[in-house]
């Protein structure tokens, strides 16, 4: 292939313990050896010494696995699967069909650029609208194209600047729980930076092995924020966070650091984990919600950015709101990023596990920090002819924000 030396070396970490296997969602749904992590290791590990062929079977493989990353959560030896993952993605992507590759990259090209985004989701709405389009009508409704100001003052006292990231996709479908995001903040006495520059966060560029299309996109994000004079860049999305909290740790196609990565990676943090570490709640009062409300914990939140508790403390500053933790968060709904496209039968049977126990906690609504999550589980809940609200745990805040 070959791998670089600093991912042979963590792959070479691996004691074939199998505890990964017990925590991983693939080999929940098929337990096979290659469908676990440890396997997966040894086919990049065949492959890469030329032990292997590159095979459709072993790219299936391969492409099952989620990035879900809880085997790294699991592992004693703290092996970086989801690196070694991206890498050796990237690697065997000239053993794919020329087709799939055309497609991907088209795709990857269109996350990069918000302009044109804008207009695809421009044309989705139309087709929305008019009743055409069965892509279209299996989204959820697609709001209007956002505006967004480069700055948002404080509301009283000032206690901080911040950056907020938009995302590609969350900055149209996810714009709910950025402004949520923008008015908690501000009503905390944070000013709220908004640079037009940024761009996709490059996550399915490199969880799909296009590293040198992430690391462009990397690049382009440093400079976006690089200049302004705030403490922590925040998201909304856990995904994408992840992402760009890792910047510092992902080489530059290989083992090279992006310059200055690992300063901006160090300064951004989950929305929601930011919020609940501010001692603000005796300024703010929230309408009661006597509400049942489940929380989905995203692989990311939990596997990568270890602040899945964020949420449940948050809306606990609810009055009469009972919350309770989805059954199985463990384990990850199939969402994925690109998964819940290029795997969609997967994806599917891992959503039921899900909205069965959404449905046995009889919960009226739904809480989730990522955006692939939301959209998967609520065209699951749509299917089931259900009618619960899927709401960033920001954007239930924000609405309960009394005087």
């Amino acid at each position: 292939m070959p791998l670089s030396q600093s991912l042979r070396q963590q792959i070479d970490r691996c004691v074939m313990c199998g505890i990964c296997s017990q925590h991983c969602p693939t080999y929940t749904l098929s337990p096979d050896e290659n469908e676990s992590p440890r396997g997966r290791l040894a086919l990049i590990a065949a492959v890469n010494e030329e032990r292997l062929a590159v095979t459709p079977p072993l790219l299936a493989h391969l492409d099952h696995c989620l990035g879900c990353r809880a085997c790294e959560r699991a592992c004693p030896s703290q092996v970086a699967f989801g690196e070694i993952m991206d890498q050796a993605r990237g690697l065997l992507e000239s053993h794919r069909p020329r087709q799939q590759r055309l497609h991907k990259r088209i795709g990857h090209a269109l996350l990069g650029h918000r302009r044109i985004l804008r207009s695809a989701f421009t044309s989705l709405r139309w087709l929305q609208k008019s009743g055409l389009g069965k892509a279209a009508k299996a989204l959820p409704p697609i709001p209007a194209s956002p505006a967004w100001q480069t700055y948002y003052p404080p509301v009283g006292e000032a206690r901080g600047e911040v950056g907020l990231f938009l995302g590609c996709i969350n900055e149209t479908l996810g714009q709910t729980e950025l402004r949520a995001t923008i008015q908690l903040l501000t009503r905390t006495g944070h000013g709220v930076h908004v640079p037009p520059q940024q761009t996709c966060c490059g996550a399915l560029h490199r969880h799909n092995g296009n590293l040198r299309a992430a690391d462009g996109l990397a690049r382009r994000n440093l400079r976006a924020f690089e200049k302004l004079p705030i403490t922590a860049i925040l998201h909304t999305a856990s995904g994408c966070t992840s992402t760009l909290r890792e910047y510092g740790q992902h080489g530059q196609s290989g083992d090279t650091p992006l310059p200055a990565a690992a300063a901006f990676g160090a300064r951004v943090q989950d929305a929601s984990h930011f919020l609940a570490r501010l001692p603000w709640r005796g300024e703010m009062t929230f309408s009661p919600l006597p509400r049942r409300v489940a929380i989905h914990s995203p692989c990311s939140l939990k596997n990568v950015l270890r602040q899945a508790e964020a949420p449940f403390r948050l809306l606990k500053n609810i009055p009469d709101i009972e919350l309770l933790a989805l059954a199985d968060n463990g384990l990850c709904c199939g969402g994925a990023g690109g998964y819940l496209l290029s795997q969609p039968e997967r994806a599917a049977r891992l959503r039921e596990d899900k909205l069965d126990a959404l449905h046995d906690a009889r919960a009226e609504i739904l809480v989730t920090s990522n955006i692939g999550c939301a959209l998967h589980l609520q065209a699951g809940l749509r299917e089931r002819g259900r009618d619960i609200e899927v709401l960033h745990p920001l954007t239930l805040l924000a609405r309960q924000v009394g005087g």
